[in-house]
């Protein structure tokens, strides 16, 4: 992936994970506050640096969870799916699922990862996801994963279908052919983006 095809202005950082350790290959480009990216496709995945207490929240969760080299993972507390060709995002947050713009994310850090999916995958990815737009985020999943956390994730999570922000993605991109070593419900940010070997 060449800059110039991505990105619209210049990016600190771009990279490429090859598959290891049952990874999928992906092309991704990081955004430091202030830059953007265009032509995103269906079925591909942001990660972000969320600012205010409940990022740094999480990323004390994935920290607590990660060791050694891995911790550098938990540089990553939210997600976003990429739905359709117009770039609009699908998130999970506080009020539920729902869209919003690239533009949303200008003046936060974020990745942009690009995922080697066929296009009938990407429009399953998109298409699952859509399907929850307006649910209800899943707070008794998000207090059950912290503390699973908390306890050595001795704790499994049980998967009762409702959305939390990395979740969701989660099973649309299983639908779309990707194996991920935990469940949905026991995923963070941190946990795609070491599946993806996106580094901060």
């Amino acid at each position: 992936m060449t800059r110039s095809a991505v990105v619209a202005t210049p990016v600190e950082h771009t990279g490429t994970a090859a598959p290891f350790g049952g990874r999928m290959a992906c092309d991704y480009v990081r955004c430091p506050p202030g830059e953007i990216v265009t032509g995103l496709r269906p079925g591909d995945v942001i990660l972000i640096r969320g600012p205010g207490w409940l990022g740094r929240a999480i990323r004390l969760f994935a920290w607590a969870r990660f060791r050694n080299d891995d911790l550098r993972y938990g540089y990553w507390s939210h997600a976003a799916l990429v739905v359709n060709d117009a770039g609009h995002l699908l998130e999970v947050h506080a009020r539920g699922v729902g869209l919003c713009g690239i533009e949303k994310y200008r003046d936060t850090d974020f990745c942009y990862v690009r995922l080697d999916l066929s296009e009938d995958a990407r429009r399953e990815a998109a298409r699952y996801a859509t399907g929850c737009l307006g649910q209800r985020y899943d707070l008794a999943g998000f207090l059950l994963l912290a503390l699973s956390v908390v306890l050595g994730d001795r704790l499994r999570v049980p998967d009762t279908g409702k959305p939390g922000c990395v979740s969701l993605i989660a099973r649309a991109l299983q639908l779309a052919g990707v194996t991920f070593d935990r469940a949905p419900p026991d995923m963070m940010p941190a946990d795609l983006a070491k599946h993806f070997g996106v580094l901060p």
